[in-house]
């Protein structure tokens, strides 16, 4: 049987993990089933107090791929970090630890990187949405581009999450690891977005556009703190905009109304009105009919939750997840994501973003159009 031209090349995966007994032994199995098998595994216990690092400890003396390292508690970028400096590979895939890989996501996304000239310097996939017990609740966005990407990733944010984005060592050897300094000043979670913000400054980008990550919904995550989420997406989308100063004014104006958008959501969950009210300036000042749409669609929909929640108490209806749901594990990788597009989310809006990107991000004759 002939040899894939792949199935030698050592790929780090790096798993930084807090607290995580409820799921980090169906993330390490995710990986551990991988069809491509020359792997690294590296376990980060970012200074748990649960049974985290036992759990990781067994499966390391089942499988001498795994190497778990212990630190202190310091936040999910320094834990990736230690991770990075502790691998040997020439590529390097990040997991979460409460996330799902489908078993062909390492082979999947080493296909699509490897054969491409240095210039490229990571590979993303999309995800899939799971809940607590690992039943898949909806799809991911579907949208997604490749190459020169920087000022499309800035405003659609297309990987969304930390576990679909692999690099090429040398992405670490140009841009360093992950940015720490979010964490030290309160607004941890959107660490790996500015990862991937930073590799796009200096390296083209591709992607594989099937939900072949399992993303993890439930209270005890990172992203359930929306308010933090909220600041922390705020604070690198401003990051970028003054790494970059040549960004055209209406890429800037762009990616801080979709920041700003997604702010509002979370603020507008908790009812901090005050931030929410910030945000809904912002989005206002891009576009106030975008703002007038960001308003109505809270008042409809809190109308149909109400309403929702008013026959539900009348017709309660009781299905059991099986009707509805498969288990991540159990899906067909090639079957299509579905959405993405949205009031701010326009195609029109993509293909001038696209052009701007072909140009170097710097054609303030195409922003102007």
């Amino acid at each position: 049987m002939e040899m894939s031209p792949i199935s030698g090349i050592l790929v780090a995966v790096v798993i930084p993990a807090y607290n995580a007994e409820d799921y980090v032994a169906q993330t390490l199995q995710s990986v551990i089933d991988q069809t491509h098998t020359a792997l690294e595994i590296i376990v980060v216990d970012d200074g748990s107090t649960d049974e985290t690092a036992s759990i990781c400890r067994r499966f390391a003396a089942e499988d001498s791929r795994i190497q778990l390292l212990s630190t202190e508690n310091r936040g999910v970028a320094a834990a990736r970090n230690a991770g990075i400096e502790a691998s040997k590979a020439g590529y390097i895939a990040f997991l979460d630890a409460d996330d799902l890989w489908h078993p062909t996501y390492i082979e999947r996304m080493l296909s699509a990187l490897h054969p491409l000239p240095d210039t490229w310097g990571a590979v993303y996939a999309l995800h899939r949405l799971i809940d607590s017990e690992g039943y898949c609740t909806k799809s991911g966005s579907s949208l997604s581009a490749r190459e020169s990407i920087l000022i499309r990733h800035l405003v659609f944010r297309f990987v969304g999450n930390g576990s679909g984005f692999m690099v090429r060592r040398a992405v670490i050897d140009k841009i360093g690891g992950y940015d720490s300094s979010y964490a030290k000043r309160g607004i941890g979670g959107c660490e790996d977005f500015d990862f991937e913000l930073r590799t796009a400054e200096h390296f083209k980008i591709e992607a594989v556009p099937l939900g072949l990550v399992g993303y993890r919904v439930h209270s005890a995550a990172m992203s359930a703190d929306r308010s933090r989420m909220a600041r922390s997406l705020l604070a690198v989308t401003e990051q970028c905009a003054a790494r970059n100063p040549g960004l055209p004014a209406f890429v800037v104006s762009c990616a801080r109304a979709s920041a700003h958008l997604y702010a509002f959501s979370k603020f507008a969950a908790l009812r901090d009105w005050r931030s929410a009210a910030a945000s809904l300036k912002h989005i206002y000042h891009h576009s106030p009919l975008l703002a007038a749409g960001v308003v109505i669609k809270l008042i409809v929909s809190k109308a149909i939750r109400a309403a929702n929640k008013a026959l539900f108490k009348v017709w309660p209806i009781k299905q059991s997840k099986q009707q509805y749901f498969k288990k991540f594990e159990d899906l067909d990788p090639l079957i299509p994501l579905v959405g993405g597009w949205s009031r701010f989310r326009t195609r029109s809006l993509f293909r001038r973003l696209s052009e701007i990107d072909r140009c170097g991000g710097k054609s303030a004759a195409i922003a102007r159009r």
